[in-house]
């Protein structure tokens, strides 16, 4: 399977989301169940979601993946896409998100 992002090496997929105060702790509770499903997913590295430190409610999810093609084939995981919908069609969360897959180009460490 070519990646829908010509991508066979290692990526990241960032996704940021933005929610009501309000429904921030069932928003978590969601989406870990939506997580975990992709982390059965072959290639997956691993994946963190972060909650910003400001009043407004955004979360970024980070996952690693062993490439592009690993996740394009885990996105197509009829379980995973249930999952997915159930959390945007949810009448409890009103959340918007924007994904994107990115590799790096830049890394740092420590000298």
């Amino acid at each position: 399977m070519q990646s829908k992002t010509d991508i066979d090496e290692p990526v990241t997929l960032i996704k940021s989301y933005t929610v009501p105060a309000v429904e921030a702790e069932y928003f978590i509770d969601v989406y870990r169940e939506n997580a975990r499903i992709m982390s059965t997913q072959p290639g997956f590295l691993r994946s963190r979601l972060h909650r910003a430190l400001v009043l407004e409610v955004r979360f970024v999810h980070i996952a690693a993946w062993s490439s592009g093609t690993a996740l394009d084939r885990a996105t197509a995981n009829p379980e995973w896409l249930a999952s997915l919908r159930r959390m945007f069609d949810d009448p409890g969360l009103h959340i918007t998100s924007e994904p994107a897959g990115y590799r790096i180009v830049v890394e740092l460490h420590p000298s």
